[in-house]
């Protein structure tokens, strides 16, 4: 009975039981069901400071920065970096040409952050941040969506992503706003969303962003211009890669070797990269590689330029291609004539150009003095568009001639001191019209330059420029039929030679130009070779021959009254009488000298006389009178940069301190006019200030010192 029982108990509650089960599943599955349908509306609600406050901590320090290379040098430039980012300035841009290292620099610097960050290195003052985000538009367009998109999932919101655009730009804006991030867009040129330049502009505190871009568009960032590595950093990484490639001829190479890799690079890392791979992977000598690159054949000039050549109107391309043909850099008015493109136009290209990192801008806030000049690379790309257009290429380069020779004429014949400074800035460019004028047989136009450039080249101490170029000058002038030109180059020459000692050399060309002059009627000209060819007598110590000489000069310009010429046979007679020992004589015409060059106006030779006066109050052993008359002439000489006569009285000065029993300084102004001296190959010079060195170590009486004043006149 009771089992009957039990059975019908059993199959009572048998399908009871079974139900169960279904329904506990089905319920299982519904709260499964509502559990994610909640999550996914909580993952779809715009972010609130509460809910990032309340969420579950992120990794210590989140970040999807690319692993660093071997990264060298740039030391000022990574501590400018860090100061923008340590600073309330909000954006960052480290901009420059392409292939310059802006990309390593970024990381380099965000990598050092995160470190300290971690706390792995002591912060000493280093930028630290809760997150890092690498965004890059290197091959891909990059939009407002995928920067939202690498900071939420950089930053562990996955669900921010899942966002339409505008709630989820709130809510990364909140994100960054509730800590310290730093945001980095990489290659922001070629970045064409606007949206993407708004959001950075608008970056909220205390997070930063840093950008690398090879144009410089965004005037509101905290700029970082970067050029070329240093000598010293570039010869680090050639040999780095050598040492990583296993080429010991770059590793263990001769430093004057590698300078050249340098140059021809302009020190730009990725070039020298591309180079010494062409060294190890195609086998190529260093002077081959070296030719590929200042013909800019190579990839790597698609890879830095092309983009760049594309996006420039026709007016930019046209200033472009003209800035390889100067030696150095540019104003704009050389600019402007040699690219004949004017006006707004020059202002818009030389704008986007500049903009763009393909051309460089001094920052003088006068236009007039403002220089443009072209990186190494730059300048092999843009010389390759020039050679592909030989007819815009001849035009512009007789423009860029015409130019300088109506610059200089403005300046009357020797050129005049005020124009110095122009000249100082335009003397390569000047020097490159006079070579491809001789190229092109252009003899008036080498012959013009010159001529405005002899005065300033003796002047400012360029002395093998004023032999090399005035050699090229005479043999212009002779091609030309030239002879007034000619006499000019030879009696240029002749004054160089004669202070470098070359005595027999200076008196050929000095007297086959008195005799050109003569025959031309020339007077002054003449009379003034003469004068030159008289101080070679007295630097030999044939007084009697300097005197007839500054005789015959006296009756070719009679009474015309010449003050030039009047000054010049005041000076050499002073030199004679100073020579011959008769001091006072010497003194008196040197004062009467002195008087009329500053009549006339002519601060150099001012300080020529002043020397001189110092020498004949030395010969005196008047040290309290000689030395305010060679402070006084160094002190003019500085003024105009006269090397020679700089070097001349540090000599005097020398000579006094010496006497004075001051041998350290002595010793300390010798030394410094040595250098000048030998710079400017003045043997006779230096032979005098070697013996005064000995004479000081060996502590030498007066007459020795004293005897060097009389034969060392301030020609």
């Amino acid at each position: 009975m009771s089992c009957g029982t039990g059975e019908g108990l059993m199959d009572i509650w048998a399908p009871i039981a079974g139900l169960a089960v279904i329904i506990g599943i089905v319920a299982g599955i519904v709260q499964i069901l509502q559990y994610l349908q909640e999550r996914r509306q909580k993952k779809r609600q715009p972010i609130a400071e509460e809910v990032i406050a309340s969420s579950p901590p992120a990794p210590a320090i989140p970040s999807n920065l690319p692993p660093r290379g071997e990264f060298i040098g740039r030391e000022k430039e990574k501590v400018r970096v860090r100061e923008a980012l340590a600073s309330r300035w909000p954006l960052t841009c480290i901009d420059g040409i392409g292939g310059i290292g802006k990309t390593a620099l970024a990381l380099e610097v965000a990598g050092e952050c995160l470190r300290a960050s971690k706390g792995e290195v002591p912060a000493n003052g280093m930028p630290t941040f809760d997150g890092f985000v690498w965004t890059t538009a290197k091959d891909r367009e990059l939009t407002l969506n995928d920067v939202l998109d690498a900071v939420a999932r950089t930053l562990d919101y996955p669900g921010i992503a899942q966002q339409p655009l505008e709630e989820k730009q709130e809510s990364v804006r909140k994100l960054l706003q509730s800590k310290r991030y730093l945001l980095i867009v990489d290659n922001f040129e070629t970045v064409k969303d606007d949206a993407v330049r708004d959001f950075l502009l608008r970056l909220p505190e205390p997070s930063k962003a840093l950008i690398t871009s090879r144009e410089q568009k965004l005037r509101q960032a905290w700029a970082v211009s970067l050029k070329g590595l240093e000598q010293t950093e570039a010869l680090t990484l050639i040999r780095s890669e050598g040492r990583r490639l296993g080429l010991v001829s770059l590793e263990k190479g001769e430093e004057r070797v590698l300078l050249r890799l340098h140059k021809a690079t302009g020190g730009a890392p990725l070039a020298i990269k591309w180079a010494v791979g062409q060294i190890k992977q195609k086998g190529q000598s260093l002077d081959t590689v070296l030719a590929a690159l200042h013909e800019a054949k190579g990839d790597i000039f698609e890879e830095v330029f092309a983009r760049s050549w594309s996006l420039l109107s026709e007016e930019a391309r046209c200033v472009l291609m003209v800035m390889p043909i100067f030696a150095a850099s540019a104003s704009r008015a050389a600019i402007e004539a040699a690219s004949d493109v004017h006006h707004y136009a020059l202002d818009e290209g030389l704008g986007q150009l500049v903009e763009m990192w393909l051309v460089e801008a001094t920052d003088a806030l006068d236009a007039a003095k403002r220089r443009y000049n072209i990186h190494p690379l730059t300048r092999s790309f843009a010389r390759a568009r020039l050679s592909e257009s030989e007819t815009f290429e001849r035009e512009a380069r007789l423009r860029w001639a015409i130019h300088y020779i109506e610059r200089c004429s403005d300046m009357g014949r020797w050129g005049y001191t005020p124009g110095f400074p122009w000249l100082e800035a335009e003397l390569p460019n000047l020097l490159a019209v006079m070579e491809w004028a001789n190229r092109a047989q252009g003899w008036d136009t080498v012959t013009s330059i010159f001529v405005h450039l002899y005065y300033f080249l003796g002047t400012r101490g360029y002395w093998q420029e004023r032999i090399k170029y005035g050699q090229m000058a005479l043999k212009a002038a002779e091609q030309a039929g030239d002879r007034s030109s000619a006499a000019v180059c030879r009696h240029t020459l002749g004054w160089i030679l004669l202070r470098q000692g070359k005595h027999v050399n200076a008196e050929e060309l000095l007297q086959s130009c008195i005799r050109s002059w003569i025959d031309l009627g020339q007077k002054k000209d003449a009379a003034q070779a003469m004068i030159t060819l008289a101080k070679i007598a007295v630097v030999q110590g044939d007084l009697d021959q300097a005197r007839e000489v500054i005789d015959e000069a006296t009756r070719v310009v009679g009474d015309a009254g010449y003050e030039a010429v009047a000054h010049g046979l005041l000076t050499t007679q002073g030199h004679i009488e100073l020579r011959s020992g008769n001091f006072e004589a010497a003194r008196t015409l040197l004062l009467r000298a002195l008087e009329a060059t500053q009549r006339r106006g002519s601060r150099v030779s001012v300080g020529s006389r002043q020397i001189d006066l110092g020498n004949v109050a030395l010969a005196q052993n008047q040290l309290d009178e000689a030395a305010p008359y060679f402070e006084s002439g160094l002190e003019s000489s500085r003024q105009f940069l006269r090397q020679d006569n700089i070097a001349k009285a540090e000599f005097g000065l020398a000579r006094v301190h010496a006497l004075r029993g001051n041998t350290s300084r002595a010793a300390e102004l010798a030394l410094s006019a040595r250098e000048q001296f030998v710079r400017m190959d003045m043997e006779y010079e230096v032979t005098k200030v070697d013996a005064l060195l000995r004479q000081i170590g060996n502590k030498a009486g007066t007459e020795t010192i004293n005897g060097q004043a009389a034969d060392m006149s301030a020609f």
